[in-house]
């Protein structure tokens, strides 16, 4: 297996499948055998760009292609789990992009029938593989600043994403919160027993659609720990990621990245460049890395570092954070119910 390409499917050629399917074709590891998506146009431009054959639906596909070792999931996310259980019934490896679902009861019966099928399932929570947030958690591991006391996350999006695709996201909490969520649980290595959640609008083509753009969610650890997420849907100066982390004995941060490293100084002052234009920008090692990792799931090199424990806790406290602010009350988490 250690000479042999492995062979992929890729479905969905959205914003996010569009950053998988370039890394999938640059890999030397993979055979990109097939695309799905149900945009013709989509499908056309893979044909021009790559010679690749597309697909409307991914029982075609693997009808087509049966000996397929993984199939990466970028579709909208009402959709995730009829192509996951499509790929799990054929006994093949899944990655699948975040969330799974938004019902709990179809995430367990995702995971349950990949524990079945002797095969694993990997949702795509990308952060973790960041090369500098890596870094920044290997201080944490190693007590470089003691004992932790407070945790604080910043996104701030750019460029505000379509409102086609908004109606489609799930919602802020579990869309553009769930990857703090996720990395608040990592660095800290707790579950969070308590959260709230202050929530705005300023966008009124947002606000149509019954969404919020901005919010301040904190959080209580059992430790005493205290977390703050910082969240907005829109960074004039560009997509803004960032992480500090207070302990007992110091601190330690992880800034957001430029465009370049140039800074200019003269007598009118300092400048530097503006963020990264969006999070294809922001994470392209990320999302490499993580696809890598991926990739040694498959041949069985690795297990998941995003097991289904994790995606059913981070769901949990994104919900949280829906009553929170629905309610204006903080929200006990409860995660054995679910």
């Amino acid at each position: 297996m250690a000479d042999q390409k492995i062979n992929i499917i890729l479905c969905g050629l959205g914003r996010i499948g569009d950053v998988h399917y370039k890394n999938l074709v640059l890999n030397s590891r993979v055979h990109l055998a097939a695309v799905v998506d149900v945009d013709e146009n989509a499908l056309k431009r893979v044909r021009t760009d790559s010679g690749i054959e597309g697909f409307s639906d991914l029982k075609s596909a693997l009808d087509k292609y049966p000996k397929v070792s993984g199939v990466v999931v970028c579709t909208p996310t009402a959709t995730h789990t009829s192509y996951i259980q499509i790929a799990l019934e054929r006994k093949i490896h899944v990655f699948c992009e975040k969330p799974i679902s938004l019902n709990h009861k179809e995430v367990d019966s995702c995971y349950e029938l990949a524990k079945k099928q002797g095969v694993h399932l990997l949702c795509g929570f990308q952060r973790r593989s960041d090369p500098n947030f890596m870094k920044l958690k290997e201080h944490l591991d190693n007590k470089s600043i003691g004992r932790i006391q407070i945790v604080k996350t910043t996104s701030r999006d750019h460029p505000v994403p379509a409102i086609s695709f908004l109606k489609i996201s799930g919602g802020f909490f579990h869309d553009c919160a769930s990857h703090d969520l996720d990395v608040q649980r990592w660095l800290t290595g707790e579950d969070p027993e308590e959260i709230m959640a202050y929530a705005s609008c300023f966008r009124p083509d947002i606000k149509e659609i019954n969404d919020v753009d901005t919010a301040i969610i904190l959080l209580r650890y059992p430790s005493g720990v205290i977390g703050s997420i910082d969240l907005s849907r829109k960074s004039a100066y560009g997509y803004d990621q960032r992480i500090e982390v207070h302990g007992e004995n110091g601190m330690v941060q992880a800034e957001n990245t430029k465009k370049n490293t140039v800074v200019l100084s003269t007598d009118q002052g300092v400048s530097h460049s503006t963020g990264p234009h969006s999070f294809q920008d922001r994470y392209p090692l990320a999302y490499a890395t993580e696809m890598e990792h991926f990739l040694d799931i498959v041949i069985g090199k690795a297990s998941p570092k995003v097991t289904h424990d994790d995606v059913k806790k981070v769901a949990v406290m994104s919900g949280g954070a829906e009553e929170s602010f629905k309610t204006g009350k903080p929200v006990k988490l409860v995660y054995h119910n679910v």
